[in-house]
């Protein structure tokens, strides 16, 4: 059954509660057929609801653990993420820096977290300064690398073989996948990224910067510390029962507290906390969005503003638009220092071959604009079930030499998951 939210008519805005709290939330009027913001929160979705029926229902938190069997993209706790990352950042300036997307570097999906070690960063920004480099992983995070470990044991998501949390290449800080890999391996060799991993054909690694596995285990643990005084656990980059545990309890969006050395002058207006949507999608195809958005402002966001194209043209154009690039009004006000979700339809455009998407959304209100947002995904033909965009394979899933994040702090889940056979499907799908 496809569920269809007219003009994003069904919201929710709530302020950043304590991990694991309920949290009551009043949604609008909800016309037949609409899916409910918020409803993999809720106990359950209203199938078939009736015409112009007020709901009010109490909804648990978004935790980590509650994603682990629905959706492919780990764009959900895309909060989360950022938190650790800039946590890391926070503990050592040059270990992680946040690159921007451009019309030449381009990322394929929302799950994206544009990170990379600083000289790693400004190497793969020259390669771009000259060509197109089509991003499909970048540096990720423990939170990220858990939900793909566990779609990978339950077999869905396209993903054949995952690294361990702690163990993928891609927690090195160093390591990137590229989807148009084979016009740019001779530029990209220039700058120092190695293109040597059998196998592997969209794996770039830059040798150079140091790798960083085990830190944003370590960034995780002191975030948890951090909102849980009467529930600490080891601050020692190790991924063992105790972290996992919390991991799991941890909110997707992020902790109330954030990193130490972020001030309100270093936020973005409009935070990103959550894209619930495909990362690849088929041609010609409906997929539905849920975004978490966070006021970092001073002034309230009304229920007149408006989530609109910010170049003008899409390819993305749902005919539940408001206009051909108006998606929807918020419809509900967003108080300063809270959350609220937006929810919208996209329609992916006819083609013939695989077709990365960046949009740049804007969020603007009487012809200001408040902050932007990014949605990403690639089109995919003859895509036959839901597949992530950052499937892993068993090269991700090497050995760290020394270091804290190569003993696992006695986790039952340390052992490394090496893939059988080669997963060419899966990265053919990901070209």
């Amino acid at each position: 059954m496809r569920h269809h939210i007219a003009a994003g008519r069904s919201f929710a805005t709530f302020a950043k509660p304590a991990e694991g709290s309920a949290i009551s939330r009043l949604l609008r009027v909800v016309p037949t057929g609409v899916l409910l913001a918020g409803c993999s929160l809720l106990a359950g979705c209203l199938d078939g609801a009736s015409d112009d029926v007020e709901v009010s229902e109490t909804a648990q938190y978004a935790t980590v653990s509650s994603y682990t069997s629905s959706g492919c993209s780990t764009a959900v706790v895309i909060g989360l993420s950022k938190q650790i990352a800039d946590e890391i950042s926070c503990q050592s300036p040059t270990l992680l820096k946040r690159f921007e997307p451009t019309t030449r570097l381009q990322i394929t999906s929302s799950a994206v977290l544009p990170y990379l070690h600083s000289t790693a960063k400004t190497d793969l920004e020259a390669v771009a300064s000259t060509r197109t480099v089509q991003i499909n992983s970048a540096f990720r995070t423990l939170p990220q690398q858990y939900l793909l470990y566990r779609w990978y044991q339950q077999g869905r998501c396209g993903i054949t073989a995952a690294a361990t949390p702690g163990r993928s290449n891609h927690q090195s800080g160093r390591a990137i996948d590229v989807s148009n890999y084979s016009t740019l391996i001779s530029a990209m060799s220039a700058k120092g990224w190695a293109h040597d991993v059998p196998g592997d054909a969209v794996h770039f690694d830059h040798l150079s910067s140091p790798d960083i596995r085990g830190k944003d285990v370590l960034a995780f643990q002191r975030l948890w510390n951090r909102n849980h005084p009467a529930d600490k656990i080891a601050e020692d980059g190790a991924y063992g029962p105790q972290t996992e545990a919390r991991l799991k309890q941890a909110p997707a969006t992020g902790f109330a507290i954030g990193p130490t050395c972020m001030t309100p002058n270093m936020m973005f207006a409009v935070d990103v906390l959550s894209v619930d949507g495909p990362d690849r999608a088929q041609p010609q195809s409906r997929a539905h969005y849920r975004v978490t958005l966070q006021n970092n402002g001073q002034a309230d966001w009304p229920g007149t503003a408006v989530l609109r194209v910010a170049s003008g043209t899409t390819q993305l154009h749902d005919p539940s638009w408001i206009s051909p690039t108006e998606i929807s009004d918020l419809g509900a006000p967003i108080a300063a220092g809270t959350m609220g979700e937006i929810a919208f339809d996209i329609t992916t455009p006819a083609v013939t071959e695989e077709t990365p998407i960046f949009e740049q959304l804007e969020l603007s209100d009487g012809g200001s604009t408040i902050g932007t947002v990014n949605i990403a995904l690639t089109v995919v033909p003859g895509m036959e079930e839901p597949t992530s965009g950052e499937a892993d394979d068993q090269y991700d899933a090497q050995e760290v030499a020394g270091g804290c994040s190569a003993t696992g702090g006695g986790s039952s889940s340390t052992g490394v998951v090496l893939g059988l056979a080669l997963v060419a499907l899966a990265r053919r799908r990901r070209r």
